[in-house]
């Protein structure tokens, strides 16, 4: 070999090195040889980060959380391709009204705005494309997009959902009295030797019965926005801006609803007439439970102070303590222990899959 073509293949070698280079700098993950692309993830992860920001903006602003959320969107990403995957082999077909169904189910979240009302089909229209350019997505990327994920739902549908049957009576029965002693006993850590997911969905079930069976309170309430940090004047004008509502409200016989709406500066409850449902007791701010179960049904609280502001509150019903009853909880519940059955199977089927495939994940520091 001459010295000029010595030099041209260092030099083809050297712009492979720069491409192999720049497609793992563009690559999150490779599963069996096929990537995943960092502006794949990025879009996933900022849908995820959207989310969380607008849902709990504590959560979102932790280091440790967000670095949980970057690592578990990852996995997921890697999760559909195997399934994917497996479902090229096994010639799963997706076809286009599959597509188009899935189109339509993802449209129809954009029927209705922020408060829950309908829109238009043009205004609908019109926000599901503004979404896709948020995304920096095609219509036709999106489709494709669609297609890999129903694909990967009929690979579980077919392996995972058809292995999974309803539980037995006695077991939910079991499951029920167990939740039954947890309640009564008023632990808060749930039972040992049982998975992360598993202790999770225990507590979840169990806080949803006793919310249904304990002392309970239906409450609306308007709040006039106060953080601890604001200065003495912010607080007094705070303070001055909730006696004020409470003086339009009067002795209860204006409409509460119609104020809260107008009024209160959580929009979540505002657009329901700042009704937040039904209050157990050791959920709320001491000095708001005391007033929610103290006050008489119909009648409105002076301003209460907490953390975020103060707070006026009107006590709309009354329930007192039942005993959970097995019949009442009996379906749901057997709904709950199928569908914990289910995640079980399916994360096992997934990790199946895995342990068989080449993985190697380059998720980029932050």
């Amino acid at each position: 070999m001459n010295s000029s073509s010595k030099v041209l293949c260092a030099a083809l070698l050297a712009l492979a090195a720069t491409a192999s280079a720049k497609v793992l700098e563009d690559t999150v993950a490779v599963v069996n040889g096929t990537p995943i692309l960092l502006s794949e993830y990025q879009k996933e992860i900022d849908e995820v980060m959207d989310y969380w920001r607008k849902a709990m903006p504590a959560a979102a602003a932790d280091p440790a959380h967000v670095r949980k959320l970057r690592e578990t969107t990852l996995e997921q990403l890697v999760d559909r391709e195997v399934l994917y995957q497996e479902g090229s082999k096994l010639r799963v077909k997706v076809r286009e009204r599959d597509i188009d169904g899935g189109v339509a189910e993802v449209k129809d979240r954009f029927s209705k705005d922020d408060e829950g009302n309908p829109v238009g089909e043009a205004e609908a229209e019109a926000a599901f494309a503004k979404k896709l350019k948020v995304m920096g997505l095609t219509y036709e990327q999106f489709r494709g997009r669609l297609s890999k994920q129903i694909m990967a739902r009929k690979v579980v549908e077919e392996a995972v959902k058809s292995k999974v049957q309803p539980p037995a009576d006695k077991d939910v029965k079991e499951y029920f009295e167990r939740l039954k002693a947890f309640i009564v006993s008023g632990a808060t850590e749930p039972p040992k030797g049982v998975s992360e997911e598993e202790s999770q969905a225990f507590l979840e079930i169990s806080g949803q019965i006793k919310a249904m069976t304990s002392e309970r309170v239906r409450v609306s309430r308007i709040l006039v926005r106060c953080s601890p940090a604001n200065s003495s004047r912010e607080k007094k004008r705070a303070l001055a801006a909730a006696q004020e509502i409470r003086r339009r409200l009067g002795d209860g016989t204006s409409n509460f609803a119609l104020v809260a709406k107008d009024f209160s500066e959580e929009a979540e409850y505002a657009a329901r007439g700042g009704d937040i449902g039904f209050l157990v007791r050791g959920v709320a701010p001491p000095d708001f439970e005391k007033s929610a179960f103290s006050l008489p049904v119909g009648e409105i609280s002076q301003p209460i102070e907490t953390e975020v502001g103060y707070f006026l509150i009107r006590v709309q019903e009354k329930r007192a303590a039942e005993e959970p009853e097995f019949e009442k909880f009996k379906d749901e519940l057997s709904k709950a222990m199928m569908n914990m059955a289910y995640q079980k199977e399916l994360e096992s089927y997934v990790k199946s899959l895995k342990a068989q495939a080449v993985i190697e994940r380059n998720l980029p520091p932050l």
